[in-house]
């Protein structure tokens, strides 16, 4: 018994140091927190909670209602349900879907173009494109305002439903001299 301590022990950290490195989860009501992602994955799911995601997340998941979320980069977004606002910096796929939610971004391309798939209704999504990038949008009622980053180009857009807006963002009045 004393002999299969040792091994039970590692495999037990062995296990801890798995489920650290593994998803990040935060699921609740009125959770307010700051989250490192070191690279993870990130879901939240509720209603209300305030989360400030910093570091380079993997996929960003989101389900609920009334959540407010911040992140510096992702290589995935996913934002699902009600009244949901996203800040976020720079990320490869966004999806948004169900109604009322808002998301400000940076949409950023490569070798694969950027992506963004709406759908649903009355979404609300304002762009920054850096490369090439594809819009889908699907549904009723939504605004994808987009600009582009110095030297990306126009996006790929593909829309279909009833009163969707899609445009480029209006640039702001410069002085004159």
């Amino acid at each position: 018994m004393l002999r299969l301590l040792p091994l039970t022990l590692a495999a037990v950290l062995a296990q801890a140091g798995l489920a650290q490195a593994g998803a990040l989860k935060i699921q609740g009501v009125g959770i307010s927190r700051d989250v490192e992602c070191e690279g993870r994955d990130v879901g939240i799911y509720g209603a209300e909670n305030e989360i400030a995601l910093t570091g380079r997340c993997d996929v960003i998941t989101m389900h609920g209602s009334g959540h407010t979320v911040s992140f510096k980069e992702g290589a995935g977004l996913s934002v699902s349900g009600v009244d949901n606002t996203v800040t976020g910096g720079r990320v490869r796929d966004i999806t948004v879907s169900v109604t009322r939610n808002a998301v400000t971004a940076t949409l950023v391309g490569g070798e694969q173009p950027g992506r963004l798939n709406t759908s649903g209704s009355d979404n609300r999504v304002s762009l920054v494109l850096s490369g090439p990038t594809q819009l889908r949008v699907t549904g009723a009622d939504h605004t994808v305002e987009w600009a582009r980053a110095e030297g990306a180009p126009s996006p790929e857009v593909t829309a279909s439903g009833v009163k969707n807006v899609i445009k480029r963002k209006r640039e702001a009045a410069r002085p004159t001299p």
